[in-house]
């Protein structure tokens, strides 16, 4: 028998919670799984064409008016009559799987995808977060976290077997370790122009790189634009911005190391494709990463507040890894739980085990 799984999404844009979504749905059956998503932006994301390739159904449910944002909700849960809600909003599942709750939908599952909102704790928005939260405990069938940061965002009461973690997965099929490294050192950063990105540091780790090796290189890609950067870095010949980008293995496979200089993260997926391609990542002391480099090889976090210069530093020291390294890297993800055959498997036991 079919299920149906309707994931509830802000919008299907390019970003670590759709690509993995989008994975799951090329890699499960439509005949086994039906998947439908609900976005709840303005407009469905460019990546809608391709989830509908992909055999899913694409619906919209916009948040405003937010007035009747509920009702609206409510009705259409009622009339497509899932068997699974997996909300993908944060803390604003909460609110989400309530509707479901009220619909009748039997499983309500919330996926927490970062270990923050990366709102500022005003009291407004700790009241919210703690009304979130209880209706997640009251609501929520299953409550899974990309990582145990992740988790822990939502608060999950002692002993609760409904609180876990699942992980993301990364389609190794896709990449492919290089037989050699870049003659001279590539700083890759995939990731799109958003404040908790903080790709403007990558420019002073660039520059303090230059002083030590002058043909270093630094390859930016990612949707959203390049305002974030500065006309500096569009006239530098040592800077290439590529924007949003289809292939990310081809840009991973021209990288020497990748590096992710975020303010807050979940678990993601570009680390995975970093690792599979063998390139090691080098990227911020956060809880969620610093879990995963306990589990995988290849991942080395450094303090923001270290500066350019150590970063730099660091960065050219792993753009010296040699290929048998490399090679090391890709083998131990393709060995891993992240790899998405296996997780893969862990979704599909999860939406028809009963």
């Amino acid at each position: 028998m079919t299920v149906t799984v309707v994931h509830i999404m802000g919008t299907l844009n390019r970003g670590g919670a759709e690509s993995v979504a989008l994975e799951l749905c090329r890699h499960i059956p439509a005949t086994e799984v039906r998947q439908r998503f609900l976005v709840l932006g303005g407009h469905e994301g460019s990546l809608a064409p391709r989830f509908r390739a992909a055999g899913a159904t694409v619906d919209s449910c916009p948040v405003r008016p937010m007035v009747t944002f509920v009702p609206r909700l409510w009705s259409w849960l009622r009339a497509a009559h899932p068997d699974i809600v997996l909300s993908h909003v944060s803390l604003s599942s909460g609110m989400m799987l309530a509707v479901a709750a009220l619909a009748g939908v039997p499983a309500r599952i919330a996926r927490l995808h970062s270990e923050g909102d990366g709102r500022p704790g005003t009291v407004i928005r700790v009241v919210q977060r703690a009304v979130m939260r209880m209706a997640l405990r009251h609501c929520a069938t299953a409550v899974l976290g990309v990582t145990d940061a992740a988790l822990a965002f939502s608060a999950p009461p002692r002993g609760d077997r409904r609180y876990r973690v699942l992980p993301n997965g990364v389609d190794t099929g896709r990449f492919a370790v290089p037989a050699e490294p870049p003659a001279h050192p590539i700083f890759v950063h995939i990731g799109r122009c958003a404040p908790e990105k903080n790709r403007a540091f990558l420019l002073p780790v660039h520059t303090e790189a230059c002083r030590l090796r002058p043909d270093t290189e630094l390859v930016v890609a990612g949707p959203g634009g390049c305002t974030d950067l500065g006309s500096m870095a569009a006239d530098s010949p040592l800077i290439r911005l590529n924007g949003e980008i289809e292939h990310v293995e081809k840009v991973l496979a021209e990288g020497s190391v990748l590096l992710l200089p975020s303010l807050r993260e979940g678990l993601p997926g570009v680390v995975l494709e970093a690792l599979a391609t063998g390139v090691p990542v080098l990227a911020s002391d956060l809880p969620g990463l610093r879990a995963l480099s306990r589990q995988l090889g290849g991942i080395t976090l450094l303090s923001l507040a270290a500066g350019p210069q150590v970063w730099a530093r660091t960065a050219l020291g792993l753009a010296e890894m040699p290929a048998a390294e490399r090679q090391r890297i890709g083998a131990g993800l393709r060995r891993s739980p992240f790899a998405l055959d296996r997780n893969t498997e862990s979704w599909r036991q999860l939406w028809t085990t009963r």
